[in-house]
């Protein structure tokens, strides 16, 4: 095929798809552009950046004719902020677009040719509903300091936040006086090509049903005048705390390596405890600055609400979960199983679980720190192996030693949660080669206004597999 475009050309392009990833999706004489800025409906004016084997990626510069789906975005960020890029789209647009992409996922690659997937569940707020955001110090031409988001263009590059519409106002008030206190204290950004400075990131922690709240500052090392700058972000965590009673923990973090990651080798507590709390359908979770815990809170009642739901568990089950980070699925699935047993590889992480579940009084779930793919080595000489396996891994998805583990182990039905539909179906694909099969998948919306969808599958053993080592298909 004779490739139409150059890299640097500007042509209109009508858009009519939306590309997973975000992008719109256009043709210029049948060849795919992926167009940044553009939504279905619209022509726009685009600038070629790249030109690949078979398709070619560019930028909106004008929008000529925009889609009747459009809607003004409603943040005053949008735009330059890399984040909410389907703002200007309306809500159940956004959703159809998404259970779209997880039919897509599974018939492209997971081979699956008609595909059932559920109507997505709306998330209860499409504004304001994160409990955690991560901002990020810099300096502008003048030497001012900054605190703020990065602009989609240049993630070296700061802007400074006036008003995010992800988090709560409570929150868009602690960037603005964290802000004005550091500069006010004559702190100094961090200078990620000189590598000098102090101030690197802001993170804030929300419990959404318990209104309390983590500050987290990560610092350099500070080796400049460091005991000075810790006493003025001391003095400062003080002031902060007394101006926003829900402030309940404020940390510094130090981040002494040249890696750009929001989190540090060691923490001083600056003000109040080491930790918030959060409450996920009626269970009390404690929160460090470096614990996982879903974002959206009101959301993450219905994500897991399905989890129980598809496991549809008994007090006879004997339940594996697998990355189980803080213990979240594993507490709640406790409550309804006859023992679950738990599989994280951070200590830290386990350590987290291990006092939740002593918080909700979870005597029946066990911590198991390890990597998963040797726990279930170990595993598949247990007499009384799972009946019920669950999985929440990273967005990298299972690797094929995984799904083998969890094959010969041989549970009655698997319960995977997803946060990304390629992985999910690539896995899917693998799982259900032989003995399994998948029976529903519930997309779930935790992040309202991107192209983000977490789904649940569950997969059951087939009644033709004939009987397991456990209860086998009798038992589902």
């Amino acid at each position: 095929m004779t490739i139409p475009l150059k890299k640097g050309q500007i042509r209109d392009i009508r858009i009519d798809d939306l590309a997973f990833g975000g992008r719109g999706v256009g043709r210029v004489e049948g060849f795919v552009v992926l167009v940044d800025g553009g939504v279905p409906g619209d022509t726009v004016r685009a600038r070629v950046d790249r030109v690949r084997g078979s398709y070619a990626e560019g930028r909106t510069l004008e929008l000529v004719a925009p889609s009747s789906d459009r809607v003004d975005a409603r943040c005053e960020h949008f735009g330059t902020c890399g984040g909410c890029r389907w703002q200007n789209l309306p809500y159940e647009v956004q959703l159809a677009y998404k259970q779209r992409q997880v039919v897509e996922a599974l018939r492209r690659i997971g081979g699956f040719a008609d595909p059932v997937v559920e109507q997505p569940l709306p998330s209860p707020d499409q504004y304001f509903y994160r409990n955690k955001m991560e901002f990020s110090f810099g300096t502008d031409a003048t030497g001012r300091l900054m605190l703020g988001l990065h602009p989609a263009s240049s993630f070296k590059d700061v802007f400074d936040l006036n008003r995010c519409h992800l988090q709560s106002d409570a929150s868009n008030a602690l960037v603005k006086d964290i802000r004005e206190g550091c500069a006010a204290a004559g702190l100094l950004a961090y200078d990620v090509t000189a590598h000098t400075g102090f101030l690197r990131y802001l993170t804030i922690r929300e419990g959404k049903f318990t209104n309390e709240t983590m500050v987290n500052i990560v610092t350099g090392d500070g080796k400049e005048q460091d005991e000075a700058w810790t006493v003025a972000l001391k003095d400062l965590a003080g002031r902060i705390a007394s101006g926003h009673p829900h402030v309940r923990s404020f940390i510094r973090s130090v981040n002494a390596t040249r890696s750009t990651v929001a989190f540090g080798q060691r923490e001083d507590i600056l003000w109040g405890v080491a930790s918030i709390r959060e409450v996920i359908l009626g269970r009390t979770f404690e929160i460090t600055s470096n614990s996982f815990f879903q974002t959206n809170s009101r959301q993450a009642e219905r994500l897991y609400g399905t989890v129980l739901d598809f496991a549809a568990l008994t007090s006879e089950d004997r339940v594996l979960d697998l990355y189980s980070g803080t213990g979240a699925i594993a507490i709640l699935a406790a409550a309804q199983a006859g023992e679950v047993r738990a599989v994280e590889s951070l200590a830290e992480s386990v350590r987290n679980a291990e006092r939740n579940a002593a918080l909700n009084a979870a005597g029946n779930v066990f911590f198991i720190c390890a990597e998963v793919r040797r726990a279930l080595t170990a595993m598949a000489r247990d007499r009384r192996p799972p009946t019920v396996v669950i999985v929440n891994p990273p967005r990298a998805g299972l690797n094929a030693a995984v799904i083998r583990g969890i094959q010969r182990l041989r549970p009655r039905r698997l319960v995977y949660v997803s946060c990304n539909p390629t992985t999910l179906a690539r896995d899917l694909k693998q799982m259900c080669e032989r003995e399994y099969v998948v029976d529903r998948i519930q997309p779930v919306d935790m992040f309202p206004h991107t192209w983000h969808i977490e789904c649940v599958a569950r997969v059951e053993l087939s009644p033709t597999a004939g009987a397991g080592q456990g209860d086998g298909p009798a038992a589902a």
